[in-house]
């Protein structure tokens, strides 16, 4: 823990303690500036697509580069943020997604335009997990729910401002200007990340060395064969999904948020196709009715962030529970409205449930697992969370067009509310994970054994 963190758990409370550390201000900027950013060539990557090419496949097949590498490669990632700073990788990671936009306007095919989206997708990679990992060096114990109710309205407002930027922008400079706002934004973000206090990527330096050596050896094991080197990437997948499990089985509550993640992730996929159904089926009437709609539960996500710490004094598993039934009521009342007006309360509301429970989510992953598997944890969730994103987004569109729109509104909200009401039980009890620390204390000492038995590894490779 920094000397900041130390004297900001010593005085006061509540935004106050936050609002004292300068590294969880800093970390909260660059997500800000970075998120903004991001948001920005969401708007303008379609379109150059569509200008140049038109419709067609090309624009779901380029946007959808931006996921894979997340999907395959994502549980590497936590490997990487594990044995490294993470404040140096998530760094890197947004210097070289700004890089990456800049090239935008310079490519002359579709190819080039998709191998940009992919580096931006693996910038996504590393630097998420590397700022997740951040947050325990920088936010104040005491303060995890102000720090991260910060951290998730610094990443909700974006997407709010920056599609509402992005078009005075399109329309005055051209879509052009859009990637170089975002390599603006992206180095502004490297700029605060690289005034955070460096930390090392293990929980130990010990096992970070032993990590180290773990990794040089399993190097030289694998450099003999092309065949060998795809093993062990197979291997370090199946290995990150177990270790997630490991991580997060002794603790009801860690285990019941993980997997309530996953069945969430399927909501969001059905409740995307839901809404661009629903714009146009009852508001046809109401030019760019969707893009109202998002900014909507845009809006109620950042307002959401921010209230999330009057509930500070709850049972938090019961907060969660609440956010999530609370929220998949108002997908399921959209069907009951005809107004537009209304449409939009609902959403507002919804989005601002939506942000309190990822809230509680987030702050206590932060608080149950040690800080030493965070990095690990988030970088094997989100490819596998990316993973019921697409699921629910390709059945949604299946089971919308054959049910119907009013038939969607309520699978949206029962994704929602079914899986924490199913394991309400494990949810709302507060107890201590001795579990989970033992997992990390096993996940430390296999990464020391193996450290240990590198030099005998590297001779018999030798």
């Amino acid at each position: 823990m920094t000397d900041d963190t130390q004297t900001s758990t010593t005085k006061g409370g509540g935004f106050a303690r936050v609002l004292r550390s300068p590294g969880a201000l800093r970390l909260v900027g660059s997500l800000f500036v970075l998120e903004t950013g991001s948001a920005m060539t969401t708007v303008g990557l379609p379109l150059l697509v569509m200008q140049r090419y038109g419709l067609g496949l090309e624009v779901g097949f380029t946007l959808a580069a931006r996921f894979l590498p997340n999907i395959l490669l994502g549980a590497l990632a936590g490997q990487v943020v594990d044995r490294h700073d993470p404040r140096r990788v998530a760094t890197l990671a947004a210097l070289g997604s700004g890089l990456a936009a800049a090239l935008f306007p310079f490519t002359t095919a579709m190819w080039q335009i998709q191998l940009l989206a992919l580096a931006i997708g693996i910038g996504y990679m590393f630097g998420f997990p590397a700022t997740m990992a951040l947050r325990p060096q920088v936010i104040p114990e005491g303060g995890e729910l102000e720090g991260n109710g910060l951290i998730v309205t610094a990443e909700r407002v974006p997407k709010l401002l920056g599609p509402a930027v992005a078009g005075p922008i399109a329309a005055v400079a051209g879509v052009d200007w859009l990637f170089t706002a975002e390599a603006a934004t992206a180095l502004v973000a490297a700029a605060l990340l690289t005034r955070l206090p460096r930390t090392a990527g293990a929980g130990s330096p010990a096992a970070a060395d032993a990590a180290a050596g773990a990794q040089a050896a399993s190097g030289a094991r694998t450099a003999s064969a092309v065949g060998g080197r795809l093993a062990g990437w197979a291997r370090a997948v199946a290995d990150g999904a177990r270790e997630l499990v490991r991580m997060v089985r002794g603790d009801g509550r860690l285990s019941s948020l993980t997997a309530t993640a996953f069945t969430y992730m399927v909501a969001l996929g059905l409740g995307r196709t839901f809404l661009a159904a629903y714009s146009l089926h009852g508001f046809g009437h109401v030019p760019g009715m969707l893009g109202y709609l998002l900014a909507a539960m845009g809006l109620g996500g950042a307002l959401g962030g921010m209230a999330a710490a009057l509930f500070r004094s709850w049972n938090q598993g019961w907060v969660y529970v609440l956010g999530n039934v609370l929220e998949g009521v108002c997908w399921v009342a959209l069907i009951a409205t005809g107004d537009w007006y209304l449409a939009l309360a609902l959403l507002l509301f919804a989005g601002v449930f939506e942000s309190i429970a990822s809230v509680v989510y987030f702050a206590e992953v932060q608080k149950r697992l040690p800080a030493g598997l965070q990095g690990r944890y988030y970088a094997t969730l989100v490819p596998l969370s990316d993973v019921f994103l697409v699921a629910g987004t390709v059945a949604g569109g299946v089971l919308v067009d054959r049910g119907g729109v009013y038939a969607g509104a309520v699978l949206v909200g029962l994704a929602m509310a079914l899986p924490v009401l199913v394991l309400v039980t494990r949810l709302v009890p507060d107890r201590p994970a001795p579990a989970v620390e033992q997992a990390a204390a096993e996940t430390e000492e296999s990464v020391v054994e193996a450290g240990r038995s590198a030099p005998v590894a590297g001779s018999a490779a030798a």
